[in-house]
C-alpha cells in the first residue's frame, strides 16, 4: 500500500512539473523566439509578417470522432529565424528564408462519447499541444521545409477541459471517458516538407493552373510517417506561393510575395491527394513507455482533400475538406474535417 502511495505521489509530482513548468515555459519561449532580437536578423530586405489562425474540426463533416479538433496560432516572418542556419550546413546558402511560430493543440476522442469506460478496440482518448518553429527555403518554383515540434500529450494539453467547455456552449453532449485519456508525455518531433511548382499556364495569364507535388517524412515519438502528395490548383491572379497544408501536415507555408505577385488579389480552387506510410502514431500506439490503451493502426493511410483561397495583399483566408481515411482496423468510417485558415500580412 505503501509503495503504490509513493508511485502516485511520483506520478503527481510529474503531472505537477509538466503543468506548472513546461506549458508556460514553452509559451514563453515561443514569444522570444519570435522576436527579431531573438532570431538575430541580418537582412537588407524590410521584413514581412503574417499572423494567422487556423480552426479544424470534424462539425464539417458531421462526425465527432477521431481527429475532432484542432486550433493554432502562427507568426511568420521573412528571414533566418530559430533554425533557418541549418540549411548553411547543409550548403543550402542560397534562397530566401521564412519562419514560422504556432502555437497549437490537437483532439482526438473515440466514437462514442456518452461512455464513461472508452471501447478498448476504439481510438483512445489523447490531447497534444505543441510549439512549432518551422524554417522553410524558397528558390525559384521550390520550397524546402523543417518544423520542430516540442509539446505534451496527456491532461496537460488542456484538451479534455477545452473540448468539455466547447460541447457544453454548443449543446452537444459531454464526452464522458477523459479520464482514460494517454498519460503526460514529452513530445519531440521533426517533420522534413518539400515542394515543387509546375506551371501549367503563362505565368502572366490572368486564369492560371499550378500542379504542386509534394513529399516528406515525420520523426520522432510523436509520429515516424513517410508521406507523398500532389495538389492541382486553378484560380485567377494566382499568388506567388505554394498551395495549401493542414494541421497534421507542415502547418504553414510561406505568404504570397510582393515581388512576383503583380495583382491586388485573386483567388483559386484546389484539389489533392495524398498517400502515407505510418510506423507510429502516439495517439493510436499510446504511450512510448507507461502503460496506456492503444488500438491495431493501418500502415498505408490515403487522404484527399479540395477547398478554395481568396487572397489580398493584406490578408488571404482558406477553408479546405479533408478526407482521411480509416486509421485503425476496426474504425467504422474515415475521418471527414474541415480547416479554416486565416492570414494577416503586416510589415
Amino acid at each position: 500500500m505503501e509503495s503504490r502511495f509513493i508511485i502516485c505521489r511520483g506520478c503527481w509530482k510529474w503531472r505537477c512539473v509538466i503543468e506548472g513548468r513546461l506549458i508556460p515555459g514553452l509559451i514563453v519561449l515561443l514569444c522570444i523566439s519570435a522576436t527579431p532580437s531573438f532570431a538575430a536578423e541580418q537582412q537588407a530586405e524590410p521584413i514581412r509578417s503574417a499572423f494567422s489562425v487556423r480552426w479544424e474540426n470534424d462539425a464539417f463533416g458531421k462526425t465527432d470522432a477521431n481527429y475532432t479538433n484542432g486550433i493554432s496560432l502562427a507568426l511568420t516572418r521573412t528571414g533566418r529565424g530559430v533554425l533557418g542556419g541549418l540549411w548553411d550546413l547543409g550548403g543550402e546558402a542560397d534562397g530566401k528564408r521564412f519562419a514560422a511560430y504556432e502555437l497549437t493543440q490537437l483532439q482526438f476522442t473515440p466514437s462514442d462519447l456518452k461512455r464513461s469506460n472508452p471501447d478498448p478496440n476504439d481510438r483512445p482518448y489523447a490531447g497534444l499541444l505543441y510549439l512549432g518553429f518551422t524554417t522553410h527555403l524558397q528558390r525559384e518554383e521550390s520550397l524546402h521545409s523543417l518544423k520542430l515540434m516540442a509539446g505534451v500529450i496527456g491532461h496537460a494539453s488542456y484538451s479534455e477541459g477545452i473540448q468539455k467547455f466547447t460541447h457544453e456552449a454548443l449543446g452537444y453532449n459531454l464526452p464522458n471517458g477523459w479520464t482514460h485519456q494517454l498519460k503526460n508525455e514529452p513530445v519531440v518531433n521533426l517533420l522534413y516538407e518539400y515542394r515543387y511548382k509546375y506551371p501549367l499556364t503563362p505565368r502572366d495569364a490572368a486564369v492560371g493552373v499550378e500542379l504542386i507535388p509534394m513529399g516528406g517524412a515525420f520523426l520522432g515519438n510523436y509520429l515516424i510517417q513517410a508521406q507523398a502528395e500532389v495538389q492541382c490548383r486553378v484560380g485567377y491572379h494566382l499568388p506567388d506561393d505554394f498551395g495549401s497544408t493542414v494541421l497534421r501536415g507542415i502547418s504553414y507555408l510561406p505568404f504570397p510575395q510582393d515581388e512576383k505577385t503583380h495583382h491586388a488579389w485573386g483567388f483559386y480552387a484546389f484539389a489533392g491527394g495524398a498517400a502515407n506510410l505510418v510506423a507510429r502514431n502516439l495517439t493510436l500506439d499510446g504511450n512510448t513507455i507507461a502503460q496506456s490503451q492503444s488500438v491495431d493502426k493501418r500502415l498505408f493511410l490515403p487522404a484527399a482533400e479540395f477547398g478554395a483561397s481568396l487572397w489580398t495583399r493584406w490578408f488571404q483566408t482558406t477553408f479546405s475538406y479533408v478526407m482521411w481515411g480509416r486509421e485503425f482496423n476496426g474504425q467504422p468510417e474515415r475521418e471527414d474535417y474541415g480547416s479554416v485558415l486565416f492570414s494577416y500580412f503586416f510589415r
